[in-house]
């Protein structure tokens, strides 16, 4: 199984992953002081095509923002993995554990090859405290992140429901 490899660490990192950050439009309503704060507090991995980057089940301990590439998002049912989503550029993965704790829901699996940026529970928990503003900003876009996707899934829910595409 191919796995997630980091590509720098330290000093010389804090320049690539602030260009990383800047470049996300994940991070487009972030200022260049808050990504100068963001980029001490994240790692970049490479994920090769096929690499689970995160797998369901397991603990959840990060949020991941897929820099450049695509990852997959696959259910595990009882006969099947079921791909119930595709995860791009400016996107990201993960937020439910970062805020829960609770274990991964579906596994993501590059589908290209890709660059992520991670921020562990850990980190996210200390900048949320260390820097109020920074973390409120981040808290905000995760909740306005899942209220989208839980009124996707609502909507989708329903035409299935209904049977109505």
């Amino acid at each position: 199984m191919k796995e997630l490899q980091l590509l720098d660490d330290g000093d010389s990192f804090r320049k690539s992953a602030y260009r990383h950050i800047k470049e996300s439009d994940f991070f487009a309503d972030f200022g260049d002081d808050e990504i100068e704060v963001l980029s001490r507090w994240t790692k970049a991995y490479s994920a090769a095509t096929g690499c689970v980057v995160l797998n369901e089940g397991d603990k959840s301990n990060c949020l991941c923002i897929i820099i450049k590439g695509e990852i997959n998002i696959f259910k595990k049912l009882p006969d099947e993995h079921l791909k119930i989503a595709e995860v791009n550029s400016g996107e990201s993965i993960g937020e439910m554990g970062i805020i829960d704790g609770e274990p991964f829901s579906a596994s993501a699996i590059a589908s290209k090859d890709s660059i992520v940026l991670l921020i562990t529970r850990e980190d996210f928990e200390d900048i949320v405290s260390q820097n109020i503003e920074l973390g409120n900003k981040l808290l905000w876009k995760l909740a306005r992140i899942l209220t989208a996707r839980l009124r996707h899934t609502t909507k989708r829910l329903a035409e299935l429901l209904t049977g109505k595409n």
